[in-house]
């Protein structure tokens, strides 16, 4: 039986456009990394929809600095009953944990400016009292990338753009130990 979660909670199933026209304009550097990290390829469609998976709505926390990033990592966790929150950067992560915010699973990415994702979880992991998984969310998909953020900390690695059956295999992993 469903729970009822916030409706703003909840992952938007609808396919509506993405609206950027209240966000602050997009710097030079983060359009090549917007335009390299999200896949417009269609012919995945059918596949997309397919995947689906319950995950006893779960709380996951989505920290990128980039909102059309933050938009298809929300894409990918559709059809998984999990209740997703969101931050823009580093800062606003530590915030909300410091505040008593409490998560299943913490989807970081790497590069953020002020303060990147590594040193986010080296402060988030000072507090003896934080035990919340954090997966690394990044571009960095050359080899060995996936040793070098787990040696850094992190539980697991997703590069973007992240697919729904990588994201649906890290769930597994991460959540249903849980």
């Amino acid at each position: 039986e469903e729970t009822e979660v916030e409706e703003s909670s909840k992952v938007d199933d609808s396919e509506e456009e993405l609206d950027l026209t209240k966000e602050e304009p997009v710097k030079e550097e983060e359009k090549d990394e917007t335009l390299e990290n999200i896949s417009l390829d269609s012919s995945n469609e059918s596949t997309v929809k397919d995947v689906k998976a319950d995950y006893g709505n779960k709380r996951v926390l989505i920290v990128d600095d980039n909102y059309s990033n933050v938009k298809v990592a929300k894409r990918a966790l559709r059809g998984f009953n999990v209740e997703i929150d969101e931050c823009y950067d580093g800062q606003d992560c530590l915030d909300k944990i410091n505040k008593g915010e409490k998560y299943d699973l913490i989807l970081m990415d790497i590069m953020m400016p002020n303060l990147s994702g590594t040193k986010t979880l080296e402060k988030l992991k000072e507090n003896p009292s934080f035990n919340t998984p954090v997966i690394a969310l990044t571009a960095d998909a050359l080899a060995g990338s996936r040793e070098k953020y787990l040696s850094q900390g992190f539980n697991d690695y997703l590069a973007k753009p992240v697919s729904k059956e990588e994201m649906k295999k890290t769930l597994d992993k991460i959540l249903k130990k849980a």
